[in-house]
């Protein structure tokens, strides 16, 4: 598989990484190569929702908030932060990538991160006891049958199908570990300022929390995703 998603292409403009399939390339090979696509695009897809969804709804109560008084308005803003600002400190409902190095090839990068993943454990919230033993398999049994369901849908699917879906698959894959890293670094930023004020006045705070979500919110990183829906 890695043979594979090495031999791309690097001509042209384009910044992100390009899928070329070697002409000898074996149908199992392409099969096993959408599969690990496939997986890797899934796992970033959820705590990427998350982020996203966080960010929209605290665009959504800032807007609300206007329309309340400036004492509720303070109280709302803070609660609003608050929630955005814990999403950091529950790692377990997010991935740690590694950001792009300046020297690194786009293409290198998305095999490391495909690499990384695959390799990393899903994160279990701290629990002890009976609980721990509970999440420790619940789950699985679907997750098993989903990954089932994905190798014989891939299995029926035609070689050039299946080397255009790779195709697809690489750049999507590349560009949404770009715009999750994105969304990380405005949650981290969120919560470091947010929890600088905690100790201010109401008056100072009040326009801090002000500042700080207006600064999320114009920040390239949202303007990305503003327009996607909240899932």
């Amino acid at each position: 598989m890695l043979n594979i998603l090495m031999s791309m292409t690097k001509e042209g403009a384009s910044d992100g990484p390009q899928f070329v399939a070697p002409a000898k390339t074996s149908r199992d090979t392409l099969i096993t190569t959408a599969y690990r696509l496939h997986r890797t695009r899934w796992r970033i897809l959820e705590p990427y929702r998350r982020l996203k969804n966080a960010l929209k709804k605290l665009q959504e109560d800032y807007l609300k908030s206007k329309e309340a008084n400036a004492l509720m308005r303070y109280v709302k803003l803070g609660q609003s932060v608050r929630e955005v600002a814990m999403l950091e400190k529950q790692y377990w409902k997010l991935l740690n990538i590694p950001a792009q190095e300046g020297t690194e090839d786009a293409n290198c990068y998305v095999v490391k991160i495909i690499e990384l993943l695959e390799e990393t454990p899903t994160q279990l919230p701290p629990t002890r006891g009976i609980g721990a033993l509970l999440q420790s398999t619940i789950g699985k049994p679907a997750e098993s049958n989903v990954d089932t369901v994905l190798y014989d849908s891939l299995k029926a699917r035609k070689s050039e199908d299946l080397v255009k879906e790779c195709e697809a698959l690489y750049a999507q894959l590349y560009r949404l570990t770009k715009k999750y890293l994105g969304l990380r670094r405005l949650i981290k930023e969120l919560h470091d300022k947010y929890d600088a004020t905690r100790m201010f006045p109401i008056v100072p705070r009040y326009a801090m929390l002000k500042k700080m979500i207006k600064a999320t919110l114009r920040a390239p990183e949202f303007a990305d995703i503003c327009h996607e829906q909240t899932e």
